[in-house]
């Protein structure tokens, strides 16, 4: 014996009980969006790039590599200690960044000049500004592809007796999983820099 067709109304409320069981498991679950961060001063790199292995040299004389820059956020520049005017202000300014800051930064000085900026050389320079300013160096080698994993040329006259070294004045911001997030291209104008930090760390 055939059973009788289900009724159409009832097969309409089935239909909607169905979705209004789905809407209310959607509900429970509202999508988030995250948030998008606008920076002033500094341009945010679309995917944070991974820094090389490195064979470095800090201050103190020891070995130091991409491990230290795990666990905190960086502001590196690149320049030398004998530097006339570009580094003595990126210095200064890296300072008052630091100064203003709520949440802690590690400023680091890395020289493009290992021949003359010995780990003392670079120890009492960097520490003239701040003693807990990093400072690093390496070899020539080195420094190239640390340099260029950030995108900051530089160019050292291999004659000793012209002294000619050219560097970036840009500032490098690096993640705390040794990543390159962004840069800062002069002018500084400190406050925005500030502000805009505060959003990102």
């Amino acid at each position: 014996m055939k059973k009788p067709p289900i009724p159409l109304p009832v097969i309409s409320l089935i239909v909607m009980f169905i979705g209004i069981w789905a809407y209310l498991q959607i509900e429970k679950e509202p999508f988030t969006q995250t948030p998008v961060i606008e920076t002033h001063a500094i341009t945010l790199l679309q995917s944070p790039r991974d820094l090389p292995e490195l064979q470095m040299v800090n201050k103190q004389g020891e070995l130091a590599g991409k491990e230290t820059f795990y666990g905190k956020w960086s502001l590196v520049f690149m320049g030398f200690t004998s530097c006339g005017h570009i580094c003595p202000t990126k210095m200064a300014e890296m300072r008052m960044i630091q100064d203003q800051l709520n949440v802690p930064l590690s400023v680091v000085f890395v020289s493009v000049d290992p021949e003359r900026d010995t780990p003392a050389v670079i120890k009492q320079y960097v520490d003239s500004f701040d003693p807990n300013f990093s400072g690093m160096t390496g070899s020539a080698e080195t420094i190239e592809v640390f340099a260029s994993a950030l995108g900051a040329p530089y160019f050292v006259d291999p004659d000793p007796e012209l002294y000619i070294v050219d560097h970036s004045s840009a500032l490098f911001l690096i993640g705390p999983d040794a990543s390159l997030v962004g840069t800062i291209t002069p002018p500084l104008d400190i406050n925005i820099i500030v502000d805009d930090l505060h959003q990102l760390l």
